[in-house]
């Protein structure tokens, strides 16, 4: 009995270890209302629009907000869960008894090719803020002192060229050039700062520890490795820990290679990935820590 056990334990292993995820996902506006796309609190487009798609996404869930143009319209925000293998989904926004919400409409189970149009914009998922830059020109004219006058100013971050040129009788017209980079999803609040920590980080905004706790409490309560490995995984790819919070799920496993599987595969949804030699701690095996660290070196 034991031996059977263990056999559908590895060959569930198995099965879990060969799944891949790796879908485009078009999403639009049933109105045509404008808005912005957010995974896992990094926006994907500089600008608003009715229909976006997002293409080469290789985790099983992600953390979707949608921000409408709107500022009377509601966002929309969820975990959104993908289907293992290769797929094409169509989602539609809707609303319904004034609510926003998400529908999926379509999916096909091979990458169909998404070609942007004048009305479909088409991106690359980025796990980082996507930034832009916007130029605004001012042209005045009136009566004033004769002179050429070219002047630079930079105030606060903004660049200023001024030209005033003479005309006749005295007239002149005055072109003011207003420079200004603009973050779109980043800046100083692109990411979460946390005290005394200089290192690199893999995703911008951990989760808060409420939800955290929560997550941990629902992983801990299910009997089974391989269930609590699902679990886990969900919550890790549609959100960002801190080393510690890996650490403490780690701990929550029973079987050693469930620990490295999970340690090396939360590796690119933590924070401060400086601080993961903390997840060493939840191993009892040196073996499983020295191949752990040789999977972040080469990663």
């Amino acid at each position: 009995m034991k031996k059977l056990l263990l056999f559908t334990l590895l060959f569930t292993a198995t099965i879990t270890s060969a799944q891949t995820y790796f879908n485009n996902i078009e999403i639009y506006s049933d109105n045509g209302e404008r808005f912005t796309v957010f995974l896992n609190n990094v926006q994907q487009h500089e600008f608003a629009e009715n229909n976006v798609a997002i293409t080469g996404l290789a985790a099983p869930a992600y953390g979707l907000k949608i921000v409408f143009e709107n500022p009377n319209s509601k966002n929309i925000d969820k975990t959104l869960y993908l289907p293992e293998g290769e797929n094409s989904l169509t989602y539609k926004i809707i609303e319904k008894k004034g609510k926003k919400k998400l529908r999926i409409v379509s999916m096909v189970d091979h990458l169909s090719e998404i070609v942007p149009t004048q009305t479909r914009r088409v991106v690359v998922y980025n796990p980082n803020p996507v930034f832009s830059q916007t130029t605004t020109t001012t042209t005045t004219s009136g009566v004033g002192n004769p002179d050429n006058v070219s002047v630079g100013i930079s105030v606060g971050g903004v660049n200023m060229d001024v030209n005033v040129n003479t005309g006749n009788n005295g007239v002149y017209t005055e072109t003011t050039t207003t420079t200004t980079t603009t973050t779109v999803g980043g800046g100083i609040d692109d990411h979460y700062i946390m005290d005394g920590y200089n290192g690199p980080y893999g995703c911008p905004w951990p989760m808060s520890e409420a939800d955290f706790r929560q997550a941990l409490q629902t992983i801990k309560s299910k009997t089974w490795d391989d269930t609590k490995l699902s679990i886990a995984k969900q919550v890790v790819a549609a959100n960002c820990l801190f080393a510690d919070q890996v650490r403490d799920i780690v701990n929550l496993f029973d079987w050693e290679d469930k620990k490295l599987e999970f340690a090396k595969f939360a590796y690119d949804y933590t924070y401060d990935t400086g601080n993961y030699f903390k997840v060493a701690q939840a191993f009892e095996w040196e073996d499983s820590i020295e191949e752990l660290n040789e999977y972040i070196n080469t990663h």
